[in-house]
Order: C-alpha cells, then structure tokens, then sequence
C-alpha cells in the first residue's frame, strides 16, 4: 500500500472512510482515554498502616534496704525521703535498718565479715577503712557510664571516698560542730551572749557564772567518746601525722593529756556538766537542752530538729572555743553501696537521689546537716532555715575542719582510747597516766599498718 504525502496512518484504513464509523471509534477511544486514569487510580496500593506498638513492660519492681544511725528526729526525715523517692521510683521499694550509732559499725563490720547479708546502701563514715576489705562498689564505672560529676560537693568532703582511684561513696555532711546555747537562760543570768573568738577560760568562766546563777543544774554538756582528738586538735596536737596513712602519734606529748584533763575537769572539779553517764551520746544531751537543764550544749545540726519541737526554745549557735588554735571536724558521713548487692542499678538510683539537690535540700531544711553540695549550703534553704539562727557559723566552723583519721586500726585505737579515758571522765585516774597506759598498743597497731601498706 502506498502512502500519499500528508495523510495518517488512520486515513490509510478502508473502514475509517465510513463517517458513522469513524464517529463510533472517535467516541471509544474517548472513553478509553478517560477510562485510563481512573484505573490507574484505582490500581494504586492503599497506603500502608504502621504496625500496632506494642506495650512497654513495667519495670520489674525491686526491694531495696537502706541501712542507718540517727536519733528519733532523723530517722523521721529519712522515712520522709523514702516517701518521695517512692513515688518518684516507684518500681523501686525501700525497706529501712536502723541501729543506734555507738552499735551500727560493730554489728555491720561483723555482717560483712562473716559473708551475711548486709543493706544494699549503707549510711557509712570513716570509708577509707573498709575500702581494703572489700565491702563496698566503686561507684567509678556507674559515674563514668553516666558522666556524673562530683563538681558541686565540697571538696574536703570527698577525702574519705575516693580512695585508690576509685569513688567508693557520696558525701551526705560535713559533721561540723558549735556550741548550742540557750538565750534565755543567759539572759536570766544576766550574761552576754558567747562570741565566735571565744576561748576554753570563757568557756569555764562562762560556765561557772551560770552555775553561780542557778539558771539550770547545768551550765555546758559535750559528748565525751571520740570528740577528744577535737580538743586535742586545738591544743595544738595532730593526733596522727597522717590521717590515713599515719607512721606516728603525737598522743605522749603532754598537750594531748592537758586537752583531755581541761575537759575532764569541767565535769568533775567545777561540776558545770552532767555526769559522765549522761555525756555518752547526743540523745542524752539534746534531750537535756531541750527541757531547759542546760545551757551550752556541744552538738552537730542535726540538733536543729529536736530543738525546733519546743515553741517556747530561743537559742542560736556559736563556733567552738579555741585554746592553742581553732580548729573544727570537716569529714562527715556519706553513702556507699555494698559490693555484694544484688541489685546494684535501684541501689545506684537510690544513691544518686540521696545525694541530690533535692533531697539535701529536704535535710538541711529540716536542719538535720550541713550540705556537702556547695549549691545548698549557699542557698536559702540552709542559710535562712527555721528556727532562724546563725547558719554562717556552720559554713565559717567548715573552713576549719579537719578530717578525722579513716585507716585501716583507725577505730580500733579510737575505741581503745576511749576506754582508757573512761575513769578519766568518771573523776577516777588523771589524763596522763590513762593515756600512758595505752600509747604501747596504739603504736604496735600504727606498726601494722605499716607493715600491711
């Protein structure tokens, strides 16, 4: 067939020279193209929905126990705190252990000697000494995982927890003590106010006035067991040429007697304390101040919230007096966990929060502690606490602070001496010859740490 110049291949088909037929075909191949589209519309795959998620599993709830020293009013606070981190965590329940303090290390430290189960986080002082033992987790490995820094806490305080490259615990306080005294009574004394710059005589002067007085049965009370390196500190004696790596003791100079028999003498020479058997702990002390017995009481801030149940109670706070030069305790206590816990992330959690803002902003609210975070030390919480007092004391009493001895025989020489000063207190033997007596033992133990290092 040929092809004449211009004409389609449709015009070249014999049927489409039929005008009826060619309207027909026209309007087929109209549909067609219409058509077209809409199947390719309807032939689409239908979007596709996103799979139903699954729901997330709740935490496995865990139980925890919390092990702890503290009078009454302290242990109320920390069933309080247990409260709020209850309910912040609350796949995670926490059961409480709680034992006076002149029992809680005894009966601990044989807990874990002995391999029996012991709390999961432990309120815990003087760490350095158990670190070699094994009985805590270095806390570096969940800090580091976590980035966690320690750049807010005091840096004095994190002496006695990072031990041999290892953080083996949180600083909760910084255990600085004041003199506790009652406005009143010195007022119905007639007596001014006891300043900061005081020293020992004005303390014993101070003291004999007000017996003079007879404002109260007594005018001074302090806790007599391990508080004697403090006065021994302001006598101008060391104690230990190290406190945690010690090669000597300085307690055969006659300073440290001198410190001792000063104090043992308010007691019974000028008879303006209670007796030895009412100074063994804080409880005693601060139940004597509250009932308006005594006048100055010898205490650290967790003091606050026994004294703040009496309506009636004006008293404020003064540093402590001085004698050869000042000096005050800067270790407190902290938190560690036990190295044998078997759930060591709701313990880590539990530390964490311990040691927050918010929780130590609930003590030094509650007037329990000084705070080892610079950031509540320095705000309102702690310097403008109810009942209104001199908070600035407690930071000024700080910068002073000295740590306490935490080596391996640290409280074994500690609880030796207390013991050897005993009669001392009792009015029984003189500071000296009691102190003389032990100086043998305390130097075979220092020998062995020596050899063990």
């Amino acid at each position: 067939m040929k092809y004449n110049k211009g004409h389609s291949i449709l015009s070249a088909q014999p049927g489409w020279r039929n005008p009826m037929r060619a309207k027909i075909y026209r309007f087929v191949l109209l549909l067609l193209l219409i058509a077209a589209p809409a199947c390719s519309f309807g032939a689409s795959p239908q979007p596709t929905l996103p799979p139903t998620p699954l729901p997330t599993p709740e935490p496995e709830k865990v139980t925890i126990t919390w092990g702890f020293w503290g009078d009454p009013w302290e242990v109320a606070i920390n069933e309080r705190i247990i409260k709020v981190f209850e309910a912040d965590y609350p796949n995670i329940h926490i059961e409480t252990f709680h034992r006076p303090y002149d029992v809680y290390f005894k009966e601990m430290r044989a807990k874990f000697a002995a391999g029996e189960p012991v709390p999961d986080v432990l309120f815990w002082s003087e760490v350095p000494v158990d670190v070699p033992k094994g009985y805590f987790m270095d806390l570096s490995p969940l800090m580091q995982a976590e980035n966690y820094t320690l750049d807010d806490f005091f840096p004095g305080l994190l002496t006695h927890y990072e031990v041999n490259q290892g953080v083996y615990g949180l600083p909760r306080d910084s255990d600085t003590k004041v003199i506790y005294y009652n406005k009143r009574l010195f007022n119905q004394a007639g007596l001014p106010y006891p300043q900061n710059d005081w020293t020992w005589q004005d303390l014993r002067q101070t003291s004999l006035k007000l017996k003079e007085a007879k404002v109260a049965p007594y005018s001074f009370a302090f806790e007599v067991n391990s508080w004697w390196m403090l006065w021994m500190w302001q006598n101008g004696i060391q104690i230990f040429d190290d406190t945690l790596f010690p090669t000597q003791t300085d307690l055969d100079k006659p300073a440290a007697a001198e410190a001792v028999q000063f104090f043992a003498d308010l007691i019974n020479v000028d008879q303006v304390t209670p007796p030895y058997n009412m100074l063994l702990g804080s409880e005693n002390i601060a139940s004597l101040f509250k009932e308006g017995q005594l006048a100055m009481a010898f205490g650290n801030h967790a003091l606050i919230p026994a004294f703040a149940e009496v309506k009636d109670l004006e008293w404020d706070v003064v540093g402590l007096p001085q004698n050869v030069r000042r000096a005050n305790v800067a270790a407190g206590a902290g938190y560690v966990i036990a190295a044998n816990t078997d759930n060591p992330e709701a313990a880590w959690t539990f530390l964490k929060f311990l040691s927050s803002f918010k929780v130590q902003a609930i003590f030094a609210e509650a007037g329990v502690a000084v705070p080892a975070l610079r950031s509540v030390a320095q705000s309102e919480v702690f310097m403008e606490q109810q009942p209104r007092h001199n908070a600035q004391v407690f930071l000024d009493e700080a910068e002073i602070g000295e740590p306490t001895p935490a080596f391996p025989g640290s409280s074994d020489i500690i609880e030796l001496v207390n013991g050897a000063l005993t009669p001392v207190w009792q009015g029984q033997q003189d500071a000296a010859s009691a102190i003389s007596q032990v100086l043998p033992q305390v130097k075979d133990i220092l020998a062995k740490v020596q050899v063990k290092r």
